[in-house]
């Protein structure tokens, strides 16, 4: 049985997958320690790119080719509209993240690259394309919170860190996560350079973004005025 397009390019990246499942910011956050300023400025970048994730999804509504593919991209749109919305504002308000923080951060190299990916994505008008930065980011999230969980058996207790799990994992996050990767696995063509190279650069920036998270506490330059 030949594999297919996702078990393919996830294969070819293994080990930066492998990577930011089990990262240092997974293990502190499902183990309640992680640092409140940790989550709290990599939650403010995660904001940055909101707009033009919002943006993929969008695109990847108008580019679908069947109508049940459609609706299923807009009822997922719907969710991050209302529940990954409201986390995300429950945890500003309690880390006490000014309107400035969030209308002009400074940014880290991969929440730069991140907006450039989703908006080049958004700008391909592929649908195979947007299937590949999308199931990324999905499959990946979905991949660490149920098995750093122990498929929630193993839960932190914290608010602000098992709200972030929620949200990535479950019945209805798994459903979610299994119709990219079939959408992606039947229109798009692995051996395609431009998917394959959308479905690399959103490992990396994913990777990168956890490794970011810790750009000041450790002291390194690693930010950029977006």
């Amino acid at each position: 049985m030949n594999a297919t397009a996702y078990d393919t390019l996830k294969t070819r990246y293994a080990k930066d997958w492998g990577r930011a499942v089990n990262h240092r910011f997974v293990n502190e956050l499902v183990n309640d320690r992680l640092d409140d300023k940790t989550l709290r400025g990599y939650l403010i970048q995660d904001w940055q790119f909101s707009y033009d994730f919002y943006s993929l999804m969008g695109e990847a509504i108008a580019t679908a080719d069947t109508m049940s593919a459609k609706v299923r991209l807009g009822q997922q749109l719907g969710f991050i509209a209302n529940d990954e919305n409201s986390y995300f504002h429950e945890r500003f308000s309690q880390f006490n993240v000014s309107e400035e923080e969030l209308l002009s951060p400074e940014l880290t190299p991969a929440s730069t690259g991140f907006r450039k990916l989703y908006r080049q994505t958004v700008d391909a008008h592929s649908y195979a394309q947007a299937l590949a930065v999308l199931v990324v980011a999905e499959s990946m999230y979905l991949d660490w919170a149920e098995e750093r969980t122990a498929h929630g058996t193993s839960m932190p207790e914290k608010a602000q860190n098992v709200g972030w799990v929620e949200v990535h994992r479950g019945e209805d996050f798994t459903e979610w996560v299994d119709f990219l990767i079939e959408e992606f696995n039947r229109v798009a063509d692995p051996e395609n350079d431009d998917v394959a190279d959308c479905f690399a650069n959103a490992v990396h920036y994913e990777l990168g973004f956890f490794d970011d998270a810790y750009a000041w506490e450790d002291g390194r330059d690693k930010v950029v005025r977006g």
